[in-house]
């Protein structure tokens, strides 16, 4: 899960939680008004029913007390005296309905069947209507006398207001949470854009561009700190490389005099009266002589690769790579005859491509080196060229012992040995290949490495065919 995505449920999460307790606030506030409401227009109702009712004993009048009731009397409603607990009115849905005592001050709710001449909605099964009715009962004191007003209502429409507010609740909790999705995930996306910008960056820093660093915006917020560690962090990892990279190439220019020189005295001492040693010292003479040039070799690969990982661009000339190659081939053709391994050469002629001749001389001469050291007596080497109006493809393919499928990924890193005793024995210092990929980096193209065990190896080398391509 991304630190997006994470981001985004957590605000969704702490919003939705928050909605939910301020809904539940809102929903206990605004539940208690209409009960509220309803309570007051009750003790409203009760106080003016007990009013017409004094008023209409005074005129003794039926008609009176008949239409002074008539308002209310579509609410449930009975009036008593308390002194004499005579009955003195009682609404016309009272009387069909009877209702249990409610104590004078409290309130109740009650479950009923209205009859069907008291409904105004369609009739039930039963042909009648299943209601709620809230009941209260007030006591009242009007001239001299206390009347018992037991007064309720149909709660049907408060019923109707809290599925209303209920379902407002829950729909403003849906759009809320839509909401609060988008909104999180708009805000996290540019809260985290510094952390994606710096990625890309760090995804480009290798050890070929090092100075490249992360820019550093106004402010002091955590992104900037970020920036700033990881900028002194290249800082030091520059400056630990650059020492590095001059250490080995300042090692290798020292030494390679010494040994040049060693070995010219070893071999001046061996020439001069070598034939008059012992035995046992013309062997250590031999010994020594090819120990002095198998590491006069190792400092000559290693000032070559020092060079080359110093600069990041060639002095790209026209090159005739066919010729380039066939004289290659031709050079080593001595080496291949001597153990009858056969060399067949398909290359294109007169294709010139833009790179610097010597240092792809080195890239080849590397490649058919190790083709014909490490090959079978009696074996082959195929070298094919095809060329489109992009790329140069050159496959060096041979014979061989090959290279087990676990060792490929390793065959291209410094010092890398597939057998140390057999490179020991031709020489080899494990630099070869690396030289190879850093020229051909350097010419814009790529080189691929495949080989069966005890059967062939193959290298094939990609260049570009224009000079707009070359540069690392």
């Amino acid at each position: 899960m991304t630190v997006k995505t994470r981001i985004t449920l957590f605000i969704v999460g702490a919003g939705l939680i928050s909605s939910l307790l301020f809904s539940m606030v809102v929903f206990y506030e605004l539940i208690e008004q209409p009960f509220e409401m309803l309570d007051s227009a009750l003790e409203e109702d009760a106080h003016k029913a007990a009013e017409m009712l004094v008023k209409s004993r005074k005129g003794s009048d039926q008609k009176l007390m008949d239409a002074a009731f008539s308002e209310i009397n579509r609410h449930w409603i009975e009036i008593m005296d308390q002194n004499s607990q005579k009955m003195l009115f009682q609404s016309d849905l009272a009387q069909s309905i009877p209702l249990l005592p409610v104590k004078p001050g409290a309130s109740a709710i009650y479950s009923v069947i209205v009859p069907q001449d008291h409904l105004t909605v369609t009739p039930g099964q039963d042909g009648g209507r299943n209601d709620t009715f809230r009941v209260r009962t007030f006591k009242i004191a009007l001239n001299g006398g206390i009347f018992i007003v037991k007064i309720g209502r149909s709660m049907k429409n408060l019923k109707e207001e809290i599925k209303e507010l209920i379902f407002g609740i829950a729909v403003g909790l849906v759009v809320s949470t839509l909401a609060l999705i988008f909104i999180s995930r708009f805000l996290a996306g540019k809260i985290l854009r510094p952390i994606g910008r710096m990625k890309r960056l760090a995804q480009d820093i290798s050890e070929k561009n090092l100075d490249q660093r992360i820019p550093v915006e106004k402010g002091r917020d955590e992104f900037n700190e970020l920036a700033k560690t990881i900028n002194q962090m290249l800082d030091r990892l520059q400056y630990s490389f650059v020492r590095q990279r001059n250490f080995l190439f300042d090692t290798s220019h020292e030494l390679k005099t010494p040994l040049t020189t060693i070995r010219l005295a070893v071999d001046e001492i061996f020439a001069a009266d070598g034939e008059n040693f012992p035995p046992f010292v013309k062997e250590n003479f031999l010994r020594l002589s090819h120990q002095a040039l198998r590491m006069e070799r190792l400092v000559k690969d290693l000032l070559n690769l020092s060079s080359l990982e110093m600069i990041t661009r060639i002095d790209a000339k026209p090159v005739p790579i066919g010729e380039l190659i066939s004289s290659l081939a031709e050079e080593y053709q001595f080496l291949a005859d001597a153990r009858q391994i056969k060399m067949n050469l398909r290359l294109p002629n007169g294709l010139m491509i833009p790179g610097d001749w010597e240092k792809l001389h080195r890239a080849f001469s590397n490649i058919l080196d190790n083709a014909v050291k490490f090959n079978y007596d009696g074996g082959r080497i195929e070298l094919t060229g095809t060329a489109t109006a992009a790329e140069l493809t050159v496959t060096v393919a041979n014979t061989g012992p090959g290279v087990a499928e676990a060792e490929i990924p390793k065959v291209f890193d410094q010092f890398y040995r597939v057998e140390k005793s057999r490179s020991i024995q031709h020489g080899g210092s494990g630099l070869g290949l690396a030289i190879v990929k850093r020229i051909i980096m350097l010419h814009g193209g790529r080189v691929i490495f495949e080989s069966q065990p005890d059967v062939w190896t193959r290298i094939t080398v990609f260049l570009p065919m224009r000079l707009a391509l070359i540069s690392e």
